[in-house]
């Protein structure tokens, strides 16, 4: 059963993948699209956020005499791809069973970038490619140096390409912590504090380095002069939404823009990150540290502690649904790390009984065999929705079919038809 629930992610990351790349493609001569937009930021009027992946991609273009567009969807295959690359090799060594299957499965994850392709190939992807690196380099058996010599001098670039990374410097801190838990407590924190210095200096100054109006209006004629490519959508944002405070009360001003819209919007996004995370929840909440740390022993205080930050990420943009699929991201991650090194145990066991339970109680009412009931729950929960991107979307229906469908019938109008 293992074997074939590891088949199962496999074919479902090839099929992602595929979708992605020939979105990616699709995607990349849209005037307008949103993915290139932020892709196009540089360094041309000088520093700015997100700008670094832009500067190289404008040089590229440049010395090789080809179009912008065409180096940033290289760019973002190249990066896309290693995502998927190492998510494939991080589960790999992991034994799937079922309710670690639904949490891989959820429309929350992997299947959310299709979904709404306007999020895909967004600039988080170099948070999650970060992640998995660092885990990957602070396994139980290895040094702490390496952990701590990542955080000095990696740790930084990922705040350069997405600089609210800094809400989630938890996670690497903890994982430090993990591998010094047996120092003394008050040089563990020396340490830590000390190591995210330079990380904390960096995204500060991408986050608040504002690029000048004269700066701006240099970037733009650099896009239009040498691709005739506009400035616009993210790329625009950097003259409009220039300070943080701006992204927070634009995001309040959406929040409330109706009556009772704040109850709605809130509610509606606290049911799709409840359901969307449920699996890992029931995994978080029947898992303990083998050994005790600092007196905590079971994880879900651990794991609210480590998202103590991220209300304050979620305020300053109004893509909800990019930062569900961020937070979860950042515990998914984690929880694995921890499962994977041996710093937790999950029991199974009473996962099991809950599951047996359930689906005895639905078996007599449906007069259904149970494990049709786990398959057909299975499809609705992984295919039959998807958060939306903004604050004030709606739910989206059946991802699974929409996207193969509007894939192949996009395919079919602009290329194969005579």
């Amino acid at each position: 059963m293992e074997k074939n629930y590891k088949n199962y992610f496999k074919y479902y990351l090839i099929s992602i993948s595929v979708f992605a790349f020939i979105w990616l493609y699709l995607k990349h001569g849209v005037g307008n699209d949103s993915t290139i937009s932020e892709w196009i930021i540089n360094y041309q009027g000088g520093f700015t956020r997100r700008g670094l992946p832009g500067e190289i991609a404008f040089h590229i273009a440049q010395i090789f005499d080809l179009k912008l567009r065409f180096v940033i969807l290289l760019m973002q295959i190249i990066f896309y791809g290693l995502y998927l690359l190492l998510i494939y090799k991080f589960f790999k060594t992991i034994k799937l069973n079922g309710i670690i299957l639904f949490s891989l499965f959820t429309p929350i994850f992997l299947i959310y970038h299709i979904a709404e392709l306007e999020v895909l190939a967004r600039k988080e992807l170099f948070l999650f490619i970060g992640y998995i690196w660092f885990y990957n380099i602070s396994s139980k058996e290895s040094n702490t140096k390496n952990s701590i010599l990542w955080i000095i001098f990696i740790l930084p670039l990922i705040s350069i390409l997405y600089e609210p990374a800094i809400f989630y410097y938890t996670f690497f801190a903890a994982t430090v912590l993990l591998k010094m838990k047996n120092e003394n407590l008050i040089k563990i924190f020396i340490v830590i504090f000390i190591i995210f210095i330079p990380s904390i200096i960096v995204s500060y100054y991408s986050a608040f380095h504002i690029i000048s109006k004269d700066g701006f209006e240099i970037m733009k004629s650099s896009l239009m002069n040498n691709f005739g490519e506009a400035c616009y959508m993210s790329c625009g944002l950097m003259d409009t939404k220039r300070e943080a405070i701006v992204h927070i009360k634009a995001t309040i001003s959406k929040l409330t823009e109706k009556e009772f819209s704040v109850y709605t919007y809130l509610f509606r996004y606290f049911l799709i990150m409840l359901i969307g995370s449920a699996p890992l929840l029931l995994l978080i909440k029947n898992s303990e540290l083998i050994k005790k740390i600092f007196n905590f022993k079971k994880l879900v205080l651990i794991f609210i502690i480590l998202n103590i930050f991220v209300p304050i990420h979620w305020l300053m943009f109004i893509d909800w649904g990019r930062a569900v699929n961020i937070t979860y991201v950042s515990s998914l991650l984690f929880f694995f790390y921890l499962f994977k090194n041996n710093f937790i145990k999950i029991n199974f066991k009473i996962i099991d009984e809950n599951t047996f339970k359930i689906t005895n109680n639905l078996q007599k009412i449906l007069k259904i065999k149970s494990k049709s009931i786990l398959v057909i729950f299975f499809l609705v929960y992984a295919f039959g929705w998807s958060p939306p991107t903004l604050l004030s979307a709606d739910v989206n229906s059946f991802p699974g079919y929409r996207i193969p469908y509007k894939t192949s019938k996009f395919l079919y109008l602009n290329y194969f038809r005579d």
